[in-house]
C-alpha cells in the first residue's frame, strides 16, 4: 500500500493560513528553519525537506502542521497528558484542582497574579527563563525572553493584541535554557501542548510550565489604533491601561478613561478568535483572568500539580469566585463560534 505524503506547510497554507485560521502564534516557525513568520502569518523561506525523498520526517505530517494549534487537537488526550488526572473535571471549563480568586501587593493587570507566579517561579529555581509579551510603540506587543526578573517587572500588564508569543520557544531552547514559562491565551498554550507532545516527548529534560491568559478574543494592533483614534481622538501610545471586563474595554490615557462596549469593536478581531471556544486556556498548568472575580482581583484556576506548585510559592489575598459567571461567558462564547460556523 503506497503510503500517504505528509501534509506539511502546503497542506498548513492550504486548510489553515489561506482560511484565515491562522491565529499567529508562531509554533510553525520555533522550531522549523525553513519557515519564517511574517507580518500576518508564516511564509516558507526556502524548500521544504518533506519535499525531497529519503529524508527523515520532522514528524508525522510535518512539524509545522502537527503543532499548529488551529490543525485537529486531541484536547482530552492532552489533558490526560500534561493535567491532573485527579482533578475536577469541569464541562465548560476544563481540568482544575483548585478555583480561587487572589491578589497580590504587585500593582499588575487584575491583582497582578501572573507577574507574581513568573517572579516567584524564577526566583525559585521553577524555571531559568520566561516568554512573556514586552509593550512596544503604540500599544503593540512582542514575544521576548525574560532571563531575570527586572525584564519579567517590565512586561507585565495586558496588551489584547496578537503576539506570537510560542515562536520563542525554540529561541530558548537554542539559548541552553532547559525549564521555560511561557504566558499566552488558549490557542497559545494549546500550540505548546501539541509542541510537549510531538517535539519534546522524548527530551524530558526541557520542561515547560504553561500559564495561560483568559481570552475571548484578541485585536489586530493596527485596527485598535485606528478604532481609538475614530471613537475617541486618542492615540494607544499615550495608553497607561487597558482593561477589557463585563462586555466594556476601557483605555485609560493621562488619568482619563474612555469607554466602549465590546460589540463595538468587532471590526478589530482577529479572525482566527471567531472559531476557538477556549474561553479559560483549558490546557494550561494554571489559568487567570477577570471573568468571576471581583474587581481588582483576578480568578486562578489550578489545573496541574506544576500549576499547584507555582502559585503556591506567592502570598496573595484570596476571594470568592463565581463560578456561574466563568461558565455563562464560556457558554456565550461557545454559542458565538457555533453560530459562526
Amino acid at each position: 500500500m503506497q503510503k500517504l505524503r505528509s501534509k506539511g506547510f502546503e497542506g498548513l497554507k492550504e486548510e489553515i493560513i489561506d482560511k484565515n485560521l491562522c491565529s499567529y502564534c508562531g509554533a510553525c516557525t520555533s522550531f522549523c528553519e525553513h519557515l519564517k513568520l511574517e507580518p500576518g502569518s508564516p511564509v516558507l523561506i526556502e524548500d521544504c525537506s518533506l519535499d525531497k525523498e529519503g529524508v527523515l520526517k520532522c514528524s508525522e505530517n510535518g512539524t509545522c502542521y502537527d503543532v499548529c494549534p488551529q490543525t485537529e487537537t486531541d484536547v482530552e488526550g492532552l489533558e490526560q497528558m500534561f493535567l491532573d488526572s485527579g482533578g475536577t473535571k469541569d464541562e465548560l471549563f476544563g481540568v482544575y484542582k483548585k478555583l480561587i480568586a487572589g491578589k497580590t501587593t504587585i500593582k499588575g493587570q487584575d491583582g497582578g497574579v501572573v507577574t507574581s507566579m513568573l517572579l516567584a517561579g524564577m526566583e525559585n529555581d521553577l524555571f531559568d527563563c520566561a516568554i512573556v509579551a514586552q509593550r512596544v510603540g503604540g500599544y503593540n506587543a512582542v514575544p521576548t525572553i525574560a532571563e531575570n526578573v527586572e525584564a519579567i517587572k517590565e512586561a507585565k500588564g495586558t496588551k489584547y493584541v496578537q503576539c506570537p508569543m510560542v515562536s520563542k520557544i525554540g529561541e530558548a531552547v537554542k539559548r541552553g535554557h532547559r525549564r521555560i514559562a511561557i504566558v499566552g491565551t488558549s490557542c497559545e498554550i494549546r500550540a505548546v501542548r501539541k509542541i510537549q507532545s510531538v517535539l519534546l516527548k522524548e527530551v524530558p529534560q526541557i520542561e515547560l510550565t504553561a500559564i495561560g491568559l483568559f481570552c475571548f478574543e484578541c485585536f489586530y494592533h493596527d485596527k485598535f489604533v485606528s478604532k481609538m483614534r475614530e471613537l475617541f481622538g486618542i492615540e494607544l501610545t499615550a495608553a497607561s491601561k487597558i482593561q477589557i471586563a463585563k462586555g466594556v474595554c476601557t483605555v485609560t490615557v493621562n488619568g482619563k478613561s474612555y469607554n466602549t462596549k465590546i460589540s463595538h469593536l468587532e471590526e478589530m478581531v482577529v479572525e482566527s478568535c471567531c472559531y476557538c471556544d477556549d474561553v479559560t486556556a483549558r490546557l494550561a498548568d494554571v489559568s487567570v483572568g477577570s471573568v468571576g472575580s471581583a474587581e481588582g482581583y483576578c480568578t486562578v484556576i489550578v489545573r496541574s500539580e506544576r500549576g499547584e506548585r507555582l502559585l503556591n510559592l506567592i502570598e496573595f489575598t484570596g476571594g470568592d469566585v463565581d463560578k456561574d459567571e466563568i461558565s455563562r461567558i464560556v457558554r456565550y462564547k461557545k454559542k458565538k463560534v457555533k453560530d459562526k460556523r
